[in-house]
């Protein structure tokens, strides 16, 4: 059998099951690092919002920076009509 034939078998922890990836070690590895879907092994994060900072403005915590960039958070427009 060729090598870039051969499964990948990853173990997240000791002791945890083994799993068995029927792909390239290559792709495994490009998986873990790029594909936030690719659980329980990924270290990809999911992809943020972006956001617009002036320049005398900080951002004070990590909890700031999460809801800054938060996905899911509503767009504000500049308008605040009820």
């Amino acid at each position: 059998m060729e090598p870039d034939r051969w499964p990948v078998v990853a173990q997240q922890y000791g002791g945890d099951p083994w799993h068995r990836f029927d792909m390239s070690t290559t792709e495994f590895i490009y998986r873990m690092i790029a594909d936030p879907e690719f659980k329980p092994f990924t270290v990809a994060d999911s992809p943020r919002r972006a956001f617009y900072l002036p320049y005398w403005q900080t951002i004070s915590s990590a909890g700031e920076w999460d809801a800054l960039t938060n996905p899911n958070r509503q767009s504000w427009c500049g308008s605040a009509s009820p």
